[in-house]
């Protein structure tokens, strides 16, 4: 063989296409694991459960109608208050890409006051809270309280 054939052997360049092939298939495992870490349990996207709830993901919540709500609009009760509500609705109940619905509900208080609560669990699991529905609600800190369905 000649020097010329033989440095050609050992210095193989691959063909545009399979550099582009390449990096298109590195690139898609790239944004696989990126996808995986942003949208998996740490960066899921959703709230992080209260410390001190007995709660072991929000798929279980709403489980024999005890379920940890974050209330976005009102006074939350105070940590260790209780408090007599009606569900008076239930809206924004379409589940995101892990399969939990956000659902919004208004609460009428016992003293007349209304809250808006999110309710993160999985519908196919436990059911929503529905209108009409009676309810107690413990404050556990901050913007979270526990409510429990009378009658569940």
């Amino acid at each position: 063989m000649s020097k010329h054939r033989n440095k050609a052997m050992t210095q193989h360049r691959p063909h545009p296409t399979g550099r582009w092939l390449l990096g298109a298939l590195v690139m898609g495992a790239l944004g696989a694991a990126a996808v995986y870490y942003t949208t998996g349990p740490r960066g899921s996207g959703e709230p992080a459960i209260p410390a001190g709830v007995q709660l072991s993901s929000w798929y279980d919540n709403g489980h024999d109608g005890r379920y940890v709500l974050q209330v976005a609009d009102g006074h939350a009760p105070s940590a260790g208050e209780r408090v007599a509500g009606i569900v008076r609705s239930d809206s924004n109940c379409t589940p995101d890409a892990q399969g939990l619905s956000h659902c919004h509900n208004a609460i009428e208080l016992a003293n007349g006051e209304q809250i808006t609560v999110i309710d993160t669990h999985q519908i196919s699991r436990n059911p929503c809270l529905k209108a009409g529905g009676k309810i107690t609600l413990t404050g556990i800190g901050s913007s979270w309280i526990t409510g429990t369905l009378v009658g569940a």
